[in-house]
């Protein structure tokens, strides 16, 4: 059995598709299927159900995933570890990120950190907190970076730094120079902001029912991107940390104008790792150059 072999078959169970998980690990589909092949005859067991309507693991195939999570897990470690015996010469991050955090944050850390080491090399998935939360927990990934993370990852929680939520606008919106905007003045605007599963959507809607307001968006996406796009036409106010439009905001294509103190919305950017796993050197660096850029943080696990 091959190593390859189990990280091919992780890739499979990720993706639930034989054609998606071979494009993702760039091989042919034929290729593949060997490597499916070699651990059925190795474990003496079928691994997938193929059926009309896809595939499915079998019971020995989802046995084999819950492992194979863990023995890679230790290899990629193992892996860093011996890369480490050549300080930040050479090594590799894999690291999970809420969307609204992996431009405006993470990009910027990790471009410094290549011009300084060019012999690191950094896998970044944009995925949700839950999703971010659970990767960071079974070791597919060394850190995880988002917004408002879910009370499952709080024993993740390496690093806590406080942020803000401001409106963001184009420099010609009507909010744009305002001194403040309160909640009851952003409701008369077109808004786009996530769907309800976001935590800051979560906020808006509980301090909207508290003043007796209802907040009706005109667009609902959960894509920083899209909501960006919307509010360089003009043609949205969006509710968010500005770090996350610090590119626009610095060239003067977006604003960030100050909420009231009534509808303020306090949350944290978390930086995550999981406790008692050893970090590889690289990701060390990772963190401590994030946690560099975003100032003092009150740590929950030892660094």
């Amino acid at each position: 059995m091959q190593i390859k072999a189990l990280h091919c078959f992780l890739e499979i169970a990720r993706s639930s598709s034989l054609r998606q998980a071979a494009q993702r690990l760039d091989i042919a589909p034929t290729a593949l299927n060997r490597q499916l092949a070699s651990l059925e005859y190795y474990f003496r067991a079928e691994l997938l159900d193929r059926g009309v309507s896809g595939i499915r693991l079998t019971e020995a195939g989802r046995l084999l995933a819950e492992r194979a999570r863990l023995i890679d897990a230790d290899i990629q470690t193992t892996r860093a570890l011996i890369d480490d015996l050549r300080g930040l010469d050479r090594g590799h991050v894999n690291i999970l990120a809420a969307g609204a955090v992996a431009g405006g944050v993470l990009a910027p850390v990790l471009a410094d950190l290549h011009v300084r080491h060019p012999g690191l090399r950094f896998s970044v998935r944009v995925t949700s907190a839950a999703e971010l939360a659970a990767g960071v927990a079974d070791g597919s990934a060394d850190l995880g970076i988002t917004i408002f993370a879910p009370e499952t990852a709080t024993p993740l929680v390496q690093s806590r730094h406080p942020i803000d939520h401001k409106v963001i606008v184009s420099p010609g919106h009507a909010l744009a120079g305002a001194g403040c905007v309160s909640l009851a003045t952003l409701s008369r605007h077109a808004l786009a902001l996530p769907d309800t599963g976001f935590g800051a959507r979560q906020d808006l809607d509980r301090m909207a029912r508290a003043a007796s307001l209802r907040l009706d968006p005109v667009f609902v996406t959960g894509s920083l991107g899209m909501q960006k796009a919307l509010a360089l036409r003009g043609a949205a106010a969006l509710v968010l940390p500005p770090l996350c439009c610090q590119d626009e905001i610095e060239a003067g294509r977006l604003v960030a104008v100050t909420m009231s103190p009534d509808s303020t919305i306090e949350t944290t950017l978390d930086v995550c790792r999981a406790p008692g796993r050893t970090l590889p050197h690289a990701a060390g660096a990772v963190m401590r150059a994030l946690d560099a850029v975003l100032g003092s943080s009150a740590r929950t696990q030892p660094g």
